[in-house]
């Protein structure tokens, strides 16, 4: 078990805090005229993704949370569990849907993504920033951001997301997660 004080919270440090691990985003030391010096953080839950402020003296010890980024593969799902393999030593892990669920629509077995581990517990999961999917079908949309030049299409993970009106069924899309944006057709 290690240790560090708040004095050497860094940016990107992995820390326990309140029995739940936290990735430091930023950290400023602040020294008043008058008065013990303190730490100012931005930090986000590595459970719920969640970005806290907090203010600690500069005495206040952390304990420096064991996380492992390994490769993992999408297995199947059942009920509210979803199954992963770890790449590395082939060995099935599980996460709950509560803890993944901004990336539901993204999951498709057989493909890689990044898993977070602490306390060999599977903690996030986490996709690239560009994915490829195939279109299954389209969907009319009254949405005003759908115009005559676009339509709505639909994968098979159920992901909606509008497209140009040249893409067809079938097609396989290059996919933006960060804003679920369209980015291009990719050759087949």
């Amino acid at each position: 078990m290690i240790f560090c004080n708040s004095n050497s919270l860094k940016n990107g440090l992995k820390i326990v805090f309140n029995n739940v691990p936290f990735n430091i985003e930023r950290s400023d030391f602040v020294k008043p005229g008058k008065g013990q010096s303190f730490v100012r953080i931005k930090m986000r839950n590595l459970i719920n993704n969640k970005l806290i402020e907090k203010t600690f003296r500069s005495n206040e010890n952390f304990k420096i949370a064991d996380i492992e980024n390994i490769e993992i593969s999408f297995l199947y799902r059942s009920e509210n569990i979803f199954y992963f393999i770890n790449l590395k030593n082939y060995n099935e892990i599980f996460i709950e849907k509560d803890n993944i669920k901004n990336i539901l629509v993204f999951l498709v077995p057989g493909k890689k993504y990044f898993g977070l581990l602490w306390n060999k517990k599977l903690i996030s999961v986490v996709i690239k920033n560009f994915i490829h999917l195939r279109v299954v079908r389209f969907e009319h949309c009254s949405d005003n951001s759908v115009s005559y030049k676009n339509k709505l299409a639909v994968f098979k993970t159920n992901l909606k997301i509008v497209v140009p009106s040249f893409i067809k069924i079938n097609d396989i899309i290059k996919i933006d997660t960060r804003y679920l944006k369209y980015v291009s057709r990719i050759n087949k």
